[in-house]
């Protein structure tokens, strides 16, 4: 086939024979993937309903095995109870519990305190030593003041 657009051109047998091959293995192909994307459709709706069913028997399973409100109550013996402590006992643990946590908040207090005034120190002697270099500085002042306003102003009248 020459030219496959003119309808007026004679075809033969071979050439009629390759097209309708051609066309019967393009359908082939978009059957088998049309088929195969239903097969893989049914498989994964299978394989969830599968899925569910099993996850459901596991849980049933599990479930079985787990005792109701009622067993548990049953199961709560005078023995277990008396395992479990009293007031009195709770009473003390938490007294006892009460005293440490003060001995301790006692200690902190008195820790922060001696590092408080060892700081409190620290500053007092920084700042008195800064101020006694300016009181060093103008401990002549005085007596220079003094000079100037005896030669500003004369002496002093006695």
């Amino acid at each position: 086939m020459k030219n496959s657009t003119d309808m007026t051109t004679p075809v033969t047998r071979g050439e009629l024979r390759e097209e309708l091959a051609k066309l019967e293995q393009k359908l082939e192909r978009k059957l088998e993937q049309k088929l195969e994307r239903k097969l893989e459709q049914k498989l994964e709706q299978k394989l969830e309903q599968k899925l569910e069913q099993k996850l459901e028997q596991k849980l049933e399973q599990k479930l079985a095995h787990l005792a109701t409100k009622a067993e548990i109550a049953k199961l709560a013996t005078k023995a277990e109870i008396a395992n479990l402590a009293t007031k009195a006992e709770i009473e003390t643990w938490g007294g006892a519990l009460m005293a440490r946590m003060d001995e301790h908040a006692r200690e902190t207090r008195r820790a922060l305190s001696a590092e408080l005034a060892r700081h409190t120190r620290a500053a007092h002697e920084s700042s008195t030593r800064e101020l006694a270099v300016i009181d060093e500085k103008y401990a002549d002042l005085p007596k220079r003041v003094t000079r100037i306003e005896d030669k500003v102003f004369g002496s002093k009248p006695p």
